[in-house]
């Protein structure tokens, strides 16, 4: 951690052009950590600015709006130096990450998904720690090895960004806890912050919801319950949802112009019991359909090409092999 405190630290107080970029689609995870990552090297001496690959999530919105904050969609990419943050891979950038790949700036990775090894080679730092449940969380050990006090808007920030990534704390950890109360402590509006991640109801997203149920198809895997259904969006809303009603895992698909595009999510005990992790089977699915992939171990995606069926296909035959009980 002080390897990349003192590298940031360097660059920022050399007035480096800095951008701080993170996935498309960006949830709150990943745009507090961004903004505020950018606005604490701005206050170091650095030229920085935080910005996300094609668009931000409509809760990502909503919580920028309540919290006055802002981010740039698609950023130019003129900078010095480019840190990822809560992105483990170029292919999260979509066609920003191709021009990342050709312009080749100097790279910082700062993520808490399953390593790449290929973003190893590309940057001058990577930074890759699993066991922070979140984004936000491992920024707050980083800022702490700045010497960086947070400001009440940057800790309200961070927090939308714990509870977000953690389900409101069902994928929570034991340092979770500690990290949230050193953000209520420097300020962090826990009322106003929930306001901004509860989004008006969607009508659209409840009828999704209830599509995928009935579109499901449900397997029993060596004793666990699977299911696979397919949707045109909300894919991860919608398998996180087949979990909470029983499914000991689900998977979410859809398919549009030769592109296939899935999200997983299981159950904690699921993942124990089979030391199944999804970011992993994800990323080795995007590979194998031309694309990309990863995660978590109980939330992922990939997108690929090819056709929906093919994909379930294959991931019902690791499933197969991947759920199968160890030998004693």
């Amino acid at each position: 951690m002080k390897e990349l405190a003192d590298f940031l630290a360097e660059a920022a107080k050399g007035g480096q052009r800095i951008l701080v970029l993170c996935h498309h689609n960006a949830d709150p995870d990943a745009v507090a950590s961004a903004i505020v990552l950018s606005e604490v090297l701005k206050d170091l001496g650095a030229r920085a600015e935080a910005g996300a690959s094609d668009d931000i999530s409509l809760v990502s919105q909503n919580i920028l709006k309540v919290l006055e904050r802002e981010i740039t969609v698609n950023p130019s990419l003129d900078a010095d130096l480019v840190v990822l943050v809560d992105t483990s891979s170029l292919e999260h950038l979509g066609e920003l990450g191709e021009r990342l790949r050709e312009r080749a700036p100097k790279l910082v990775v700062i993520d808490h998904h399953k390593p790449v090894e290929a973003m190893k080679e590309l940057a001058t730092l990577h930074f890759v720690r699993e066991e922070f449940a979140s984004e936000a969380e491992l920024l707050i050990k980083l800022l702490e090895v700045l010497g960086v006090k947070l400001k009440p808007e940057q800790a309200s920030l961070l927090l939308a960004g714990i509870i977000s990534d953690t389900g409101y704390f069902r994928y929570a950890k034991g340092e979770t806890f500690e990290a949230v109360n050193q953000l209520l402590q420097a300020g962090a509006d826990y009322e106003c912050v929930n306001r901004g991640l509860k989004l008006p109801e969607n009508q659209s997203k409840r009828v999704a919801m209830l599509k995928a149920a009935g579109r499901s198809e449900l397997r029993r895997v060596h004793g666990h319950l699977v299911v696979f259904s397919e949707l045109g969006s909300f894919e991860g809303d919608a398998a996180a949802m087949l979990v909470r009603i029983g499914a000991d895992a689900a998977f979410v698909g859809s398919e549009e112009k030769g592109k296939v595009r899935v999200s997983g999510r299981a159950r904690p005990d699921l993942l124990k019991s089979t030391r199944l992790h999804l970011g992993e089977l994800m990323e080795e699915f995007g590979k194998g359909f031309g694309g990309s992939g990863g995660g978590h171990a109980g939330a992922a995606s990939m997108s690929g090409k090819g056709k929906l069926e093919e994909v379930k296909k294959h991931l019902f035959k690791i499933l197969q092999q991947k759920l199968k009980p160890k030998k004693q």
